[in-house]
């Protein structure tokens, strides 16, 4: 039995019928082709995952790849709910809290590259619209934090604003993980 899932809501669906399902003989592959957001891919793994394990051992050939946006995602969201409000507050304060928000950018910059380039590999292509805009976040935050540590404050205060714009804007894009007549 095949199932395909263009939503986080099919999805929750497909969890809420694990029981019935469970009981079924049939081969059942779930085809993963689209969530409305980066920022849902989370919840979404978190629910498909055990369907993948015993009993009902579903098939999902691209919950690698929802792996991967979910790491991202949470990366994402590290930033958006932890980092910026830290460097909206203590913009100008070279202290404690400022400095450490600076090193964790500068690692989720190197993490975003990273799973940037592990997307495209997982879905075999050069580029995508999640792993471009992941990156274009991955550069910003670097040239941030090499900015700032050059002395140039005012780079952050400027940039500080079109990074959190951004960093809503890769949440907010929807994800293909693959075409549904593939």
């Amino acid at each position: 039995m095949l199932y395909e899932i263009h939503s986080h809501a099919q999805i929750q669906a497909l969890q809420a019928r694990s029981d019935e399902l469970g009981h079924s003989n049939e081969d059942m592959v779930v085809n993963l082709v689209s969530l409305e957001s980066v920022r849902i891919a989370r919840e979404s793994y978190s629910l498909l995952w055990p369907l993948t394990k015993e009993p009902m051992s579903l098939a999902c050939p691209e919950l690698d790849s929802l792996l991967v946006v979910a790491t991202l995602s949470l990366e994402i969201q590290k930033l958006e709910h932890d980092v910026l409000p830290k460097l909206m507050v203590q913009e100008s304060k070279l202290e404690r809290g400022f400095l450490e928000a600076l090193l964790v950018m500068q690692n989720s910059a190197i993490k975003l590259l990273h799973l940037a380039k592990c997307y495209k590999e997982a879905k075999g292509v050069l580029q995508d619209l999640v792993s471009g805009r992941a990156e274009d976040v991955s550069r910003m935050l670097n040239d941030i934090v090499v900015n700032v540590l050059r002395g140039n404050i005012f780079w952050l205060q400027v940039r500080l604003p079109v990074l959190a714009r951004l960093v809503t804007i890769v949440l907010e894009t929807p994800v293909r993980f693959c075409d549904s007549d593939e």
